[in-house]
């Protein structure tokens, strides 16, 4: 597939604030069609679930369009990629026992199925990388980790749920055509630290709002991808050399900007 240098793209699961910040790198480059399950109107009007520091999803208006879209409706996801050049899922649900499943899994399903129908030229697809699950597969004590290592999701609903949904989506890569990126992430911080962010650390798998953005205009500018299917670290590359983002360098051209050095280097 080529790479997506302009036209349509669907983001299903934009109220959270990683769509936040796709939104905000995308708009001015493509005509995007912005869905959740709640309208659009009501989340950009509400405080961000994850704190008063996380970014909240602008209220784009036309040519861009709001649609409220159930993920675990197909015709609906059907209908939302009709028309569309690439499309981006952040959809997510963490503890509920079923709809983790039927939103991570179900759903995953549902927009490959829909993306390869439509004849989309690629998808964006994102999970979360758990660095610490408490097993001895989870790789907390390895160094250098690349994003080809396979995952252990080992009884965690969310890591599992997600994991199953990955690998839906990689079967249609490889058996319908389907160009498919999966971004993998952890830990998200704002940009700009404040005075209380001083000494408190950095995780490392550490990735600024703003960056993360930033990642979703470099994949869909790429070009076309080594396999099907390629998965990525969406990290800044940090001097605890836990996880590595060369990949994410190499073929999508992104670079995380912000590396806090605030907080690890020696003040004065």
């Amino acid at each position: 597939m080529a790479a997506v240098k302009k036209g349509k793209v669907v983001i299903f699961g934009a109220g959270g604030p990683v769509g936040a910040a796709a939104i905000q790198s995308l708009k001015d480059h493509y005509t995007l069609k912005v869905t959740d399950l709640k309208p659009m109107t009501e989340i950009a009007g509400a405080p961000s679930p994850q704190g008063p520091r996380a970014p909240v999803p602008e209220l784009l208006s036309a040519p861009h369009e709001n649609r409220v879209v159930d993920i675990t409706n197909y015709e609906q996801v059907l209908d939302a990629c009709k028309g569309m050049q690439a499309a981006i899922n952040l959809t997510v649900v963490r503890p509920h026992p079923v709809l983790a499943f039927t939103v991570s899994m179900v759903g995953a399903y549902n927009l490959a199925r829909a993306a390869a129908e439509c004849g989309l030229k690629r998808l964006i697809h994102t999970g979360p990388y758990h660095t610490s699950l408490g097993h001895e597969a989870d790789y907390w004590n390895d160094f250098q980790v690349a994003p080809e290592v396979p995952l252990h999701p080992g009884d965690d609903l969310y890591a599992l749920t997600k994991y199953l949904g990955l690998k839906i989506t990689d079967c249609f890569a490889r058996e319908s055509g389907l160009e498919v990126l999966t971004y993998l992430f952890c830990s998200f911080r704002p940009r700009h630290l404040t005075p209380e962010d001083l000494g408190r650390g950095l995780h490392p798998f550490s990735t600024s709002w703003e960056d993360t953005g930033e990642s979703f205009l470099c994949g869909l500018r790429a070009p076309r991808m080594p396999s099907p299917h390629e998965v990525f670290f969406i990290c800044a590359d940090l001097p605890h050399g836990k996880y590595r983002a060369d990949k994410a360098a190499r073929l999508l051209k992104w670079k995380a900007r912000d590396r806090f050095e605030e907080l690890y280097r020696k003040q004065g």
